[in-house]
C-alpha cells in the first residue's frame, strides 16, 4: 500500500513535469504561428494596397484619355469601393498639402 501511495504521488509529479514540458513547447509554437500570420497579413495588406493604387491609376488614366468630362469623372468615382475611394480622397489630400506647401514658399 505504501508502494503505490509512492508510485501515485510520482505519477503526479511527473505529470505536472510533463504538463509543463508540454505547454512551453506549445507556447514557442503559438507564438511563431502567430508572428508568421502578422507577417502573411503585413504582406497581404502591402498588396492590397498597391492593387487599390494600381486600380486607381488605371481609372484616372481612362478619365483622362477619354476627355476627362464631370460626369465621366463622377461615373468612374461611383464605381470604385469604399476602400479605393478612401485612398483617393488621403491622395487629394496629400496633393492639396503639398500645393499649400509650394504656395507658402513663393
Amino acid at each position: 500500500m505504501k508502494e503505490e501511495l509512492k508510485n501515485i504521488f510520482l505519477m503526479g509529479l511527473g505529470a505536472m513535469s510533463m504538463t509543463n514540458d508540454k505547454a512551453q513547447v506549445l507556447k514557442q509554437e503559438l507564438l511563431q504561428k502567430g508572428e508568421e500570420m502578422l507577417e502573411a497579413g503585413k504582406v497581404a495588406n502591402e498588396e492590397l494596397k498597391h492593387n487599390l493604387k494600381e486600380k486607381m491609376k488605371e481609372n484616372i488614366t481612362v478619365v483622362v484619355n477619354e476627355e476627362a468630362s464631370y460626369d465621366k469623372i463622377k461615373e468612374v468615382v461611383s464605381s470604385l469601393s469604399k476602400e479605393e475611394k478612401q485612398e483617393l480622397m488621403d491622395l487629394l489630400k496629400e496633393d492639396t498639402k503639398e500645393d499649400t506647401k509650394k504656395k507658402d514658399e513663393k
